[in-house]
Formats: C-alpha cells, structure tokens, sequence
C-alpha cells in the first residue's frame, strides 16, 4: 500500500473516476439509445426495446419491434453496473410505455461504470505507456489526466456514448502488443487479450475497425520482424473471433440474420438518408473542405478542444528520432484513419457535442507522442505542456458543467452557449439542460447553477498537489 501511494496510476485513476462521478448528465437519443438495451436485456430479458422506444429516436423497427440502432458493445459493457446499481440500492426498472425524460437513476450508475471507468482506466494505461516512454512519474501523470481532465475525453466520460469505451479497448490493445522492452512473460496471453480488445472496440463503434485493423496489423509486421513468435497472430485472431460471435449472435436475435444490423432499418428520416444496407456507416468520398475547421477553430477545432495535442507533431518527431518507429506509425496511422473517417461522413459535426465528437477515439494515441516528448530534457516542454493542459482542462470544465453537448447550429459553441449559461442567461432555442446536475445540486436548490462545481475544484486542486507531493523522488542519502 506504501508503494502505492508513490506511483501515478492510482492517483490518476482514483481523481479521474471521482471527477467524472460528480456529473449526472440528462440522456439524449443517442445515449438513450444504448441505456435502452442495456435495460431491456436487465429488466426483461430481450434485446428489443418495445415498450422504452419513446426515450430515443436513435432506433430501428423491424418486423413490429423495435431496438436500438447502435451496435451493442456498450450495452453489454453496462449489463454489470447496472446489476450491482439494482442490487446495492434496490432500482426500480425502467417504466414502459412512458414519453421521454432527461434523468434517471440507472442512468447516472450505468454511465459511471462505463465510459466514467474505462476513460479513466484509458488514461492509467497512457501512465504506464509514458512511463516506458521514460517519462519520470510527475509527468508520466501528467500525461493522463491531460487526457482525462483536459481534452473532449473528460465529457464523453459523463456521457453513455461509445467514444470511451472503444478508446480505452483500443488503447488497451496497443499497450498489450507494443513492448518497447522485450517480449512480455505471456506472450499468447497478450496477444488474445489485444486481439479481444481491438475487436470489441469495433462492436462498440463500427467506425473504428480501421484502427483495428492497423493494430493487428502492427503485430503481424512485429511476427514479419521476428520481434514476436508466429503464433502470436494466431492467438490475436483467436481473441478478435469472441466479439466477433458475439456480434453475430445479437444480430441473429434481434434482426433475424447475423450479417444484419440496426443502420439498415432507422425510423429517422435524416438518419436512415445517411446509412443503408448499402453503406451501413454512411462513409463517402472524403470532403477535405472540412479538414480545417475539424483541426482548428471554436466550432469542431480539435486542437482547440484539446490544446495539449498541438504538442503532437513535435513528439512524433521525438518518438522517430528515438527509434519507437512502430509507436510512432501506430499513433500516426490512428490519427490518420478515424480523421479520415470524420471527413467522409456527411455528418460530420456530430450534433450535439463538445468539439469534434467523432475524434474523439484517435486523443490516446495522439498522446502517446506527447508523452515521449515530456520524456526529454527539454526544459521548455514541462511548462508548456502544464499551461496548454491547465487551459485545456478549465475549458472542458466549463463544457461540461452545462451538459457537455451543444448543437451543431451554433456556430461559437463557447461563446454562444456555454459562456451565457454560466451567467444564468436563457439562450433562444435552447432545449437541453440549462446546467449539469452534480451530486451536489439538491443541497444547492437556490443558489448560482454553478455553485456545486466549487467544491469539485476545490477537492481537485488538495488531490494533485498532495499526487505530486507524494510522487516527488526522495533525496537520496549522502554517500
């Protein structure tokens, strides 16, 4: 337990999870659209959603059924939270046949226990990538609350997408394959937990299958080099077969075929425009007009959303130059395939969002460059990275103190929304929440919306200066 204490992963953990847990944010289609599953297959043993259809139109209908239009990985993730929610404080199921609402108990735990804790588990595994790096602990921590507290990872935390459970599995699946210090005591082992990892990622967001793809990939050109045994391709392949079925088999129960799915039956006209049996993602031809304002900007900017990855370029070079050749073509080739993506869907802003919400799986691997860049000496990196981070976290604060998604029709997220909601003004069309419920909120009742977020600040602030007091190197004795 001493040596604990003086190691980053925990404290980055335990202030990610209790930073995202003081957020209850109000459902949308698109997370409603997975709660739905998640409490059918609990509540009522069924993979339709008949009976919750009206709290999302995120949806299909098939043969007088209806369910939901998301592939289920996250879903699935939620099964458990939601179980041990029931069990621990006796929930309710969720009522049938009810209109929509924005708030639910089950909801707050399942979000919790899914994109609250991988996100947070996403960024222990960035620790320990920049600390095979070399980074020193201090910035090895650095690195992933980066992650977790300033970039759009810390609202889709709060949020029952898909974005951050497919980042930390993907994420996850490097860190298994890529061993910068020799082969690992159980190679097979690694091997099918990365390869079960890369593919369900892709069963929690179909979008990502490229940076599957490229992960195994890395390990078939680690096995080409003689870097890994031949088998191992043969124990990744094995892992990426479970969520494979397992995909099959929903499809199969709910559709009726296993090569059938929730995108080629959309009740919602603009949605069903976009994907069909056809084109089930609804990818065309990359639009490259878009590439600006997906990089830069206050409308869909990424490197305004997350400051700390314009450091990126610099650390790629970091990483060559200091011969982490596959690192660098894996964060590179990730980076390049899921912008690719966003460039070819024609909706491309993703709606209701903070920043460039379809980005969002490439942040980790966008990092893994920074973080060999914090390794260096380089004496101008440390305060750069600490102001581009600290503006990166106020600035996600702020997004997600007031819902975490703001509509794509506005064209100045920060200064047309989200600013004016701190102030307490009433913004015309606005429909969502006017502030995020915290867990603080009904002991609040009448005071500033953002008062409750204070106490959050507060407990931040003793948390990382006690973390850093306790990972700072004790003086070694005189000789």
């Amino acid at each position: 337990m001493t040596r604990l204490i003086h190691r980053p992963e925990p404290w980055v953990f335990l202030i990610l999870l209790g930073t995202y847990s003081a957020f209850w944010q109000a459902r949308d289609w698109n997370s409603a659209s997975r709660l739905m599953l998640t409490y059918a297959i609990v509540d009522h043993a069924t993979v339709s959603i008949s009976g919750l259809e009206d709290q999302t139109h995120d949806r299909a209908f098939v043969q007088g059924r209806f369910y939901t239009d998301k592939l289920p990985g996250l879903s699935l993730l939620g099964v458990p939270p939601y179980l041990l929610a029931k069990l621990v404080f006796r929930l309710p199921s969720h009522p049938l046949d009810a209109k929509g609402f924005p708030l639910w108990p089950a909801d707050y735990w399942v979000t919790l226990g899914t994109s609250g804790l991988l996100s947070a588990l996403a960024a222990v595994v960035l620790v320990r990538i920049a600390r095979s790096l070399g980074c020193s602990p201090r910035r090895a921590a650095l690195v992933g609350l980066a992650y977790g507290l300033a970039t759009p990872a810390f609202p889709y935390a709060t949020l029952c997408y898909g974005h951050q459970a497919s980042a930390f599995a993907l994420i996850a699946s490097f860190a298994l394959i890529w061993q910068p210090h020799g082969p690992p005591p159980r190679p097979a082992l690694h091997a099918v937990l990365a390869g079960f990892l890369a593919s369900y990622a892709a069963v929690i967001e179909f979008q990502v299958g490229l940076v599957s793809a490229i992960l195994g990939l890395y390990l078939l050109a680690q096995a080409l080099g003689a870097l890994r045994k031949p088998t191992t391709v043969g124990d990744f392949a094995v892992g990426a077969l479970v969520p494979t079925l397992i995909l099959l088999v929903y499809n199969f129960l709910a559709f009726g075929s296993p090569c059938d799915m929730g995108y080629f039956h959309l009740t919602t006209k603009i949605f069903a425009d976009v994907h069909s049996t056809q084109n089930p993602l609804g990818l065309h031809r990359p639009d490259t007009a878009r590439a600006f304002a997906l990089i830069w900007g206050r409308y869909r900017g990424l490197l305004f959303y997350a400051p700390i990855l314009i450091l990126t370029p610099f650390g790629m070079i970091t990483l060559i130059r200091r011969g982490f050749h596959g690192a660098a073509i894996v964060s590179l080739s990730t980076i390049l395939a899921v912008f690719a993506v966003n460039l070819s869907y024609p909706e491309w802003t993703g709606g209701w969002t903070t920043g460039p919400r379809l980005l969002v799986p490439l942040i980790p691997f966008a990092l893994i460059p920074v973080a060999a860049l914090l390794a260096s000496p380089n004496r101008i990196v440390l305060p750069l990275a600490l102001l581009l981070s600290a503006s990166g976290a106020i600035l996600m604060l702020l997004f997600v103190a007031v819902g975490a998604r703001v509509p794509q029709f506005y064209p100045d997220p920060l200064l047309q929304v989200v600013l004016p909601l701190w102030r307490g003004a009433t913004i015309p069309g606005w429909t969502g929440e006017p502030f995020a419920r915290s867990l603080l909120t009904p002991y609040f009742p009448t005071s500033p919306r953002w008062l409750p977020i204070l106490p959050l600040v507060i407990a931040q602030s003793f948390a990382l200066i006690l973390m850093f007091k306790m990972l700072n190197p004790p003086a070694q004795p005189p000789q």
